[in-house]
């Protein structure tokens, strides 16, 4: 199974409930100087260990993160 998991850091609100919610701490702030929204967004740096839980996608208020399994 492969997870690609997608955050659009354009709708992004950068609250943190993602890294808040997730269980496995798959996800950590990255710095993101001069976007216009926010200068930091969450970023799914260990994707490989995401148990596909939905928790991220289903606390992100506007809706940023899309969880995909192919």
């Amino acid at each position: 199974m492969c997870i690609d998991v997608c955050v659009d850091f354009d709708i992004c609100i950068s609250d943190g409930a993602c890294i808040d919610a997730c269980p496995v701490n798959v996800y950590e702030w990255l710095d993101t100087p001069g976007h216009p929204a926010s200068e930091r967004k969450p970023f799914m740096i260990r994707e490989k260990d995401c148990i596909f839980c939905l928790a991220c996608e289903n606390v992100c208020p506007p809706q940023a993160i899309k969880i995909f399994v192919k």
